[in-house]
């Protein structure tokens, strides 16, 4: 099951279950989880290196 980012920002708050479409930031995930998930979001986003 894939719950989407609208889905949360209707739902309007994180579960703390480090949800890949999290639009809040993981904010209510507990450490140090959220920091690993933050990282490996952050590091998704950046531009490859050419």
């Amino acid at each position: 099951m894939v719950l989407t980012e609208k889905y949360h920002l209707e739902k309007g708050y994180c579960c703390g279950n480090g949800c890949r479409h999290c639009p809040y930031n993981y904010e209510a995930v507990p450490e140090p989880r959220r920091t690993v998930i933050l990282g490996e979001r952050s590091e998704s986003k950046e531009p490859p290196n050419t």
